[in-house]
């Protein structure tokens, strides 16, 4: 397993992601001071938003293109889903904003042999979920 968004897995027989972008913000006002340059204040955590570009070969076994219809109605849902990577780090709860597809090298029925994609994805959560932590081990056998 490469990653997990909900229940839907990506690995190399669905979808596999080339990589992983990942951007980040942080929120700051500007406070005007007399003769002297603006302080900042810090508001808080901005947008978090991550995209997975890749490519599906189904012809050869790398991916399968209707992986990205599940996709989709996931998103038609409007419901957050916990993104987690094979390792365990969770990233958090994201929605899909958006699946952009290439669709090339048609053969005669219209079946692309190639399939570039871009999902993106939006934090939709608070710093609620990376608070959790589990329980620390008591050893009360001592």
């Amino acid at each position: 397993m490469l990653m997990s968004l909900g229940q839907f897995i990506f690995n190399t027989t669905n979808v596999a992601f080339k990589e992983i972008q990942r951007q980040r913000s942080w929120n700051y006002a500007d406070n005007a001071v007399a003769f002297g340059r603006a302080k900042k204040q810090f508001m808080g955590s901005g947008q978090d938003s991550i995209s997975l570009p890749g490519l599906i070969y189904e012809e050869y076994g790398f991916g399968s293109r209707f992986a990205l219809d599940e996709l989709a109605s996931m998103a038609d849902t409007g419901q957050g889903f916990v993104l987690m990577d094979g390792s365990g780090y969770l990233y958090g709860v994201y929605v899909i904003d958006n699946i952009d597809e290439t669709k090339s090298f048609l053969v005669d029925n219209g079946v692309p042999r190639k399939v570039d994609y871009t999902l993106k994805l939006s934090r939709a959560d608070d710093d609620r979920i990376e608070n959790q932590a589990a329980p620390e081990r008591r050893d009360d056998s001592v």
